[in-house]
């Protein structure tokens, strides 16, 4: 694997790591099912919002909140699209 990370390619990712750091169980069992099921990529992608937004409504929907409290997510930017759901 990379020892980097390639952050314009990973801006398109950011809400998928964002669920992996905040719930990995959620994040690999949503993976795992998009992978079952044969379904591409883009798929999966798309999926990974939901969890994001029941996660910031439970937190007064703050989203920039729950990025800034994990030690991981702190230096990304919260993705546009995440922000207007």
């Amino acid at each position: 694997g990379a020892s980097y990370i390639n952050k314009p390619k990973m801006r398109h990712y950011v809400h998928c790591y964002a669920l992996h750091c905040l719930d990995i169980d959620q994040s690999n069992a949503l993976r795992k099912l998009y992978k079952e099921r044969g379904e591409n990529v883009g798929a999966w992608r798309g999926a990974c919002y939901y969890p994001l937004v029941a996660m910031a409504r439970g937190n007064g929907w703050d989203i920039e909140g729950l990025f800034n409290r994990n030690e991981k997510l702190r230096i990304w930017y919260v993705p546009t699209k995440l922000r207007q759901l």
